[in-house]
């Protein structure tokens, strides 16, 4: 029986060429849409990098500090003071990293001035980060304790300085210091925001000890713990030490802290909403953004249900027919349904090869640095999904509408 509705599908749209068109773009422009924003958004939520377990440690990298009278306010990366007077109090995570966002660093090669992204960071940062090593080891804590010049670089800058040659031993000079190389790692996308650099030094390498008095700017932590049921405990205490136990890093300026301990998708909440809260907002950004997807989704739905009722009305004599010839309601229901599945199925396949060529181009062009973006089984499953959901919606009413022709009527070309 479902081989002759797909054979009856497959001459019914053969016939209507300008109306599959139609019904096929709307589907699969939205549906690669979807897919490669969905595929991104998978990517910086679950990463296959160093920071993969994510689930383990929450970022803190954004503070509202207000004056008492909240006359002034400042906003942003917090400084190494407040990190050091607040987060190592800390009880819960078993380790917290401190260091530094990413910034441009200067270096030549034969008069050729090459310009990487620098991270100052701390030991524990590479036990937190889950790097994969292709040569060498991270930097120990007597290298950072006595502020010895030792760099981590990923494979691409090796290649940049060094081609196809080992990069351990060498030294880069970069902003006038020179550096000796103890380990590569590999490539690092700029979806981890955390992790993303393309050298990382020791921070007692800075060349003045001021940082260690800022109140803001510039650094960030992560706070970490073995046992993922912990992550939560470790986001409360922090709430609980900036509301109730904060240490100013100047407390002629600011008395009130605000902030959280975040994961990825709290992380990106914080810094789309950018208000001052201890919560992030995460939960009403999902709610908005789940609002959007149906909304997106019903525009081609609409469109075809609106092209299958006319093209139920050019049916009508056929319809018309097969009830005088015994054929029932679910007969007829289930026959357009299958038709309607196969252009939202065809539909699907165009919009997963659209998706695939668009996120190819966005790696090709490096607007998301070593993104590496790929289809995870997950997005693949959504997009099915989303194609039934598709087939679903457009085809149910007017399935609907076409078994209530009366067989007189339909013979007629009425409705």
């Amino acid at each position: 029986m479902l081989k002759n509705y797909l054979i009856t599908a497959y001459k019914v749209l053969l016939r209507r060429k300008f109306f599959t068109f139609i019904g096929l773009f709307g589907i699969s422009l939205t549906l690669a849409v979807l897919l490669v924003v969905s595929t991104i958004v998978d990517n910086y939520l679950s990463p296959r990098g160093p920071e993969k377990n994510n689930d383990h440690f929450l970022s803190i990298n954004r503070l509202v500090m207000e004056s008492a009278n909240q006359d002034s306010q400042s906003s942003g990366a917090p400084g190494y003071k407040f990190l050091q007077d607040n987060v190592s109090r800390l009880k819960v995570p078993q380790k917290i990293s401190y260091f530094t966002g990413d910034a441009a660093a200067a270096s030549y090669i034969n008069a050729d001035k090459l310009t990487n992204q620098l991270r100052r960071t701390d030991v524990a940062y590479w036990q937190i980060l889950d790097f994969t090593f292709v040569e060498g080891q991270p930097f120990d804590q007597t290298a950072f304790d006595s502020g010895a010049n030792q760099m981590v670089i990923t494979d691409t800058t090796r290649r940049e300085y060094f081609g196809d040659e080992r990069a351990l031993g060498k030294s880069i000079v970069v902003d006038e210091q020179k550096f000796t190389i103890v380990g590569v790692v590999e490539d690092v996308s700029r979806l981890e925001g955390d992790a993303f650099a393309d050298m990382w030094v020791p921070y007692t390498t800075l060349p003045s000890s001021s940082y260690e008095a800022s109140a803001r700017g510039g650094w960030r932590a992560l706070i970490y713990h073995s046992n993922t049921d912990q992550v939560k405990a470790m986001q409360q205490e922090y709430t609980h030490l900036l509301k109730n136990d904060f240490v100013s890093p100047s407390p002629k300026r600011f008395a009130i802290a605000i902030g959280g301990a975040d994961t990825a998708l709290e992380k990106f909440s914080r810094a789309v909403y950018k208000r001052k809260s201890y919560d992030s907002g995460a939960e009403e950004l999902v709610a908005i953004l789940m609002g959007l997807v149906v909304a997106f989704m019903m525009l081609p739905s609409i469109n075809l249900i609106n092209l299958n009722i006319s093209r139920i009305m050019e049916r009508a004599s056929e319809i018309g027919v097969r009830k005088a010839f015994g054929a029932s309601a679910g007969q007829l229901v289930t026959q357009f349904i299958v038709e309607n599945l196969l252009v939202t199925l065809l539909g699907g396949v165009i919009g997963f090869v659209i998706s695939a060529f668009v996120l190819m181009q966005i790696e090709a062009s490096q607007v998301i640095p070593l993104s590496n973006i790929t289809f995870s089984l997950n997005i693949f499953g959504y997009g099915v999904v989303l194609v039934l959901v598709f087939g679903l919606l457009s085809g149910a009413y007017p399935a609907w509408k076409m078994a209530r022709l009366h067989p007189v009527s339909a013979l007629k070309g009425g409705a």
